[in-house]
């Protein structure tokens, strides 16, 4: 199969020769001259099959070399594909857990938020009950206080207008006969 193809190539080649030798002004044979034509057919296979034995001789190792490159490249590419995927996997499971994690954060400051603002509240509402029970201490203490100057005053006043009293309508015998019955009084006591 390989020397069949070799003389298909030589037969092109030697057409192709035939044609440059027609176009440069060399004449072309009209009859067959087997001294001629049959040797320009075994000089054109001798090279051929010289072309082709070289070709297949050192070109197959280095086509091999080239095909086994190709190989291994391609091998490479996958090897490297494959790679890229399960990196590319790893990554987006990587991706998934951070997610995962940054919302369960959220999750956690959201609710740790809500502790701390419903403490901040209760705070602020106990706070606020005890400004309003001092602020109902003090004004009960401030209502004590008011009654007591108030009744202070009010004695003061009584006092006087009885005193007032006691001076337009006592006599001196009155006077002297409430005295001596106050010093009983206190000697009792004693």
């Amino acid at each position: 199969m390989k020397l069949s193809s070799a003389l298909t190539a030589g037969f092109i080649l030697a057409t192709a020769f035939a044609g440059v030798a027609h176009a440069s002004g060399i004449p072309l044979a009209t009859e067959w001259d087997m001294a001629r034509d049959g040797g320009r057919i075994l000089n054109a296979a001798v090279v051929l099959g010289a072309i082709a034995y070289l070709v297949v001789h050192f070109g197959g190792p280095v086509f091999r070399k080239r095909a086994e490159d190709i190989a291994s490249k391609i091998d490479a590419l996958e090897t490297a594909k494959r790679d890229a995927a399960n990196k590319l996997k790893e990554y987006e499971e990587r991706l998934a857990k951070i997610e995962t994690e940054a919302n369960r954060l959220k999750a956690e400051a959201r609710a740790e938020g809500d502790l701390i603002k419903n403490q901040i509240i209760e705070q602020a509402e106990l706070a606020a009950r005890r400004i309003l029970e001092k602020a109902h201490e003090q004004i009960e203490l401030e209502g004590v206080k008011a009654r007591e100057r108030l009744m202070t005053e009010a004695f003061a006043q009584a006092l006087a207008v009885a005193e007032e009293i006691l001076k337009k309508n006592i006599r001196p015998e009155d006077h002297k006969r409430l005295i001596k019955s106050q010093i009983a009084s206190m000697e009792k006591v004693n």
